[in-house]
């Protein structure tokens, strides 16, 4: 019997416990089992699922014990000078890995989740929606890995896990109705994140920085998922990264519009996060 393809996101990683994680290891503490009760957990849990995850998005080094890596170094920059952007920057890292490494697989079913969820435009999460959306992604697998659906484990408690890192955006994506959570697309992406998405299709793309890119229909919805954004909402954010980063007073990134042609976007290089805030 051959083993099922697990595609699992787990569920005890959330932002509130990253930034206890964050400020622990920055501050070169060593009382593991104090950090385990910050985050509210087991240390066996906090070494054994927590940990994990946090070192395959490179956030944390595979010593043991663990150490910031280079990119957890911009995590904990992130939280001390702008915390509103760290769930929005763990979002972009966790969707965008597969990407560089097709073996995290997690990274591919959270992108599939936060795609299926951006097609619907807005759902209330009930349990027959969260089943609904299990069946999607498990169909989307299917396909993907060239495997019958039999073989793919993927469940509602996966699917939870997913939901942790929509509930960090800001501007938020996940609010309380009633006995349920509500999703809708948003009408606003921070600056920083919407020039690493133009980022993210410069290198997907294999396109020249300092080449204008055209935001045809396929490339706005790419940019759109990626963000959680409401297509209605892009140009004001675009405008929003043109008055924080504009090319014409020394930045990197440059828009606007040609005739016969329509909506451009440009980056004269890639952006390093640090540089983004």
């Amino acid at each position: 019997m051959s083993k099922k393809l697990t595609l699992h996101i787990q569920q005890n990683t959330t932002l509130e416990r990253v930034g206890a994680i964050l400020d622990f290891l920055k501050n070169q503490e060593t009382n593991f089992e104090q950090l385990a009760t910050t985050c509210n957990l087991g240390l066996a849990v906090l070494q054994k699922l927590v940990f994990p995850f946090l070192r395959n998005l490179s956030i944390i080094s595979k010593k043991n014990p663990p150490s910031l890596t280079a990119l957890g170094q911009v995590a904990a920059q992130i939280q001390q000078s702008n915390p509103d952007l760290l769930g929005d920057f763990l979002h972009f890292v966790i969707y965008n890995l597969h990407l560089e490494e097709p073996d995290k697989r997690f990274s591919w079913t959270y992108a599939t989740v936060v795609q299926q969820l951006w097609l619907r435009k807005e759902v209330v999460l009930s349990p027959p929606e969260k089943k609904f959306l299990v069946g999607e992604v498990i169909e989307k697998a299917a396909v993907k890995f060239e495997l019958p659906t039999s073989e793919i484990a993927f469940s509602d408690t996966s699917v939870a896990g997913a939901l942790n890192w929509l509930r960090s955006l800001s501007p938020s994506v996940i609010e309380p109705e009633g006995k349920y959570e509500h999703f809708s697309r948003r009408y606003f992406s921070p600056a920083p994140i919407l020039l690493q998405a133009v980022d993210t299709i410069y290198k997907q793309r294999q396109r020249t920085y300092g080449v204008k890119i055209f935001l045809r229909e396929e490339i706005q919805d790419a940019i759109c998922q990626m963000l959680l954004l409401d297509p209605s909402g892009l140009d004001g954010s675009i405008d929003n990264a043109k008055c924080t980063y504009d090319y014409d007073q020394g930045g990197f990134f440059d828009c606007g519009y040609e005739g016969g042609y329509g909506q451009w976007v440009m980056l004269t290089k890639s952006p390093d996060w640090l540089q983004l805030l």
